[in-house]
């Protein structure tokens, strides 16, 4: 055996198997990739047919609105995504993900306190009273319009 052949056993035969390998990945990437693709194209043919089904059945408008929220929700993941994404690559992935979810949480907790301060609480008795008036008025006063 000669130097040149230890030399092509030492070098060059591990670079052509790290090349087969990674032409290997590149290949079922493509592959994984391709039938993504597929996917997906099925999937929006598939929603395409749904909602031509319910907008025949529901009407139009009902049926534009599920779909403004289909893609509000999918356009909600992806910005909150994309942020998590970019803060990460300035911040670190624990402190980008750490800052989404105190935005979720404040978000989470103005929306609560919101909630609840829509509670409906009991009129009190002198504004029923009141209110029981004004009816009673604005009857009276619709059955004069009426008779003139």
């Amino acid at each position: 055996m000669g130097l040149i052949d230890k030399l092509k056993r030492t070098f060059v035969t591990p670079l052509v198997e790290e090349k087969e390998e990674g032409m290997a990945m590149v290949r079922s990437l493509r592959e994984t990739g391709t039938a993504a693709l597929a996917h997906a194209e099925a999937l929006a043919a598939l929603l395409k047919l749904e909602l031509k089904e319910a907008s025949k059945r529901l009407g139009k408008k009902t049926a534009l609105l599920l779909m403004g929220a289909f893609m509000a929700f999918f356009g909600y993941l992806f910005l909150w995504c994309l942020l998590t994404v970019v803060m990460a690559y300035f911040w670190g992935i624990i402190a980008g993900l750490a800052v989404t979810t105190g935005f979720h949480l404040l978000a989470a907790a103005a929306g609560f306190i919101l909630f609840s301060r829509t509670h409906v609480t009991p009129i009190a008795p002198a504004t029923a009273e009141e209110l029981k008036t004004d009816l009673s008025c604005l009857q009276m006063a619709l059955k004069k319009s009426s008779h003139s």
